[in-house]
C-alpha cells in the first residue's frame, strides 16, 4: 500500500492577492487541523515562509510540533518575502509580481534558499529538509541549489500541469511546464548527490485517460488548443486530471478514486497538498465562509477514516525520503 503524506505550503494569508500587506492570521487555525491529523496518527508536513517563521504564535506551535515529533516543518520559498531583494520589477520586498524561483540567477536562488532555511531552524529548532517552491517553480537548477544545500527531498512538481501561462516576472515567460511528469517518484542526480522528488498526487481517473499515460500526456497538453478535445472535456472529463487537494468541488468518492487508481498503478506516496490560508474563513479565494472550512475538515475526516480503514500508512516528507535511501 502506498504512505499517505499531507503537505500544507504555510504561507501568508490570501497570497493569490499580490501585493497586499502582509499578515499571518491563518496561523491562528492550525491547531485545529493538527488535532484533527493526531487524532488518526498523520505527522503533517508543514512547509513554511519567512513571513511565518517571523510570527510569534507560528514560533510556538511549530516548535512545540517539531520538539514532539507530531510534524515536520520544511521549507516553502516564496521568493517575494525571502531576502536578497533588489529595487527592480520581480525582486523587490512583497512585490506584486509573485516570481517564480525559475525566474531567477543561480546565485539568488541559493541566497533566498540559505537565508529561509536559516530563518526555520532559528524559529523552530531544526533544520528542514524538505521543500517546495512557491506557485510551483522548481526546475533542475532549482534541484542542484537544494542538494548543494543538504535537502533530502521536493515537492515541486505538478504532473500533467503547464504553468507557463502563468505571470511571474514582468517580462518574465512564466512557470515551469510539467506536462511531461507524472506522479512517481524519481531523483535528480548531481555527482554523488541526489535529492528525491516525490510529485504532488495528480492523477488521471478516467478512461481511456487511466490506461494510457502516453495518451493522457498528449490530451492533457492538447485540450486548451483544440475544440474537440474541448468537447470531450466537457462532456467526459471535467475534473481530470484529479489533484489529491480538497478543492471546492472535491468529494470524499473523487478522493477514494484516486487513492483507488494510485493503488492500481503501485503509486508508492499519495501526496495531498493545500495552503495554511484555506483553514481559515475568507482567507483564500478557495475557502471563503465557515461553512465551507466546515465542509473541508468533514471531507478530510472521513478521508482519514477511510485511510486507516485500508491500512494506508502516514508519513512525512523526509520519513518518506529516508525509506527510500535504506
Amino acid at each position: 500500500m502506498p504512505n499517505f503524506l499531507i503537505t500544507i505550503d504555510t504561507e501568508g494569508d490570501n497570497q493569490w492577492d499580490h501585493g497586499r500587506d502582509l499578515s499571518v492570521e491563518n496561523i491562528k487555525y492550525i491547531p485545529r487541523f493538527q488535532e484533527l491529523c493526531e487524532k488518526y496518527s498523520i505527522k503533517p508536513t508543514y512547509l513554511v515562509t519567512s513571513e511565518v517563521c517571523e510570527d510569534a504564535f507560528a514560533q510556538n506551535i511549530f516548535s512545540e510540533y517539531v520538539k514532539t515529533e507530531k510534524a515536520e516543518v520544511g521549507a516553502h520559498l516564496h521568493a517575494w518575502t525571502t531576502p536578497p531583494f533588489q529595487d527592480k520589477d520581480g525582486y523587490r520586498f512583497n512585490d506584486p509580481n509573485h516570481a517564480f524561483a525559475t525566474e531567477f540567477p543561480e546565485d539568488i536562488i541559493d541566497q533566498k534558499l540559505k537565508n529561509l532555511t536559516n530563518h526555520i531552524e532559528q524559529a523552530f529548532g531544526k533544520r528542514p529538509f524538505s521543500f517546495r517552491s512557491g506557485r510551483f517553480g522548481f526546475d533542475e537548477r532549482v534541484a542542484r541549489i537544494l542538494v548543494n544545500n543538504s535537502y533530502l527531498v521536493d515537492s515541486s512538481v505538478t504532473p500533467y500541469t503547464n504553468w507557463s501561462l502563468n505571470k511571474g516576472m514582468p517580462e518574465g515567460n512564466g512557470g515551469p511546464d510539467f506536462g511531461d511528469y507524472t506522479s512517481f517518484p524519481f531523483t535528480y542526480s548531481f555527482d554523488s548527490k541526489s535529492l528525491l522528488e516525490i510529485p504532488v498526487t495528480i492523477l488521471p481517473t478516467t478512461f481511456p485517460l487511466n490506461a494510457n499515460q502516453s495518451l493522457a500526456k498528449k490530451y492533457f497538453k492538447r485540450v486548451d488548443n483544440n475544440i474537440v478535445l474541448k468537447g470531450l472535456r466537457k462532456l467526459f472529463f471535467q475534473n481530470q486530471p484529479l489533484w489529491l487537494r480538497p478543492y471546492f468541488f472535491m468529494n470524499n468518492q473523487l478522493f477514494e478514486e484516486i487513492i483507488s487508481e494510485a493503488i492500481k498503478i503501485k503509486l508508492p506516496f499519495l501526496v495531498m497538498m493545500f495552503h495554511s490560508s484555506e483553514l481559515m474563513p475568507g482567507c483564500s479565494k478557495y475557502r471563503m465562509s465557515k461553512e465551507s472550512i466546515e465542509k473541508l475538515y468533514d471531507t478530510l475526516d472521513k478521508l482519514f477514516i477511510f485511510l486507516n480503514k485500508n491500512q494506508i500508512t502516514a508519513v512525512s516528507l523526509t520519513e518518506a525520503a529516508k525509506s527510500r535511501r535504506i
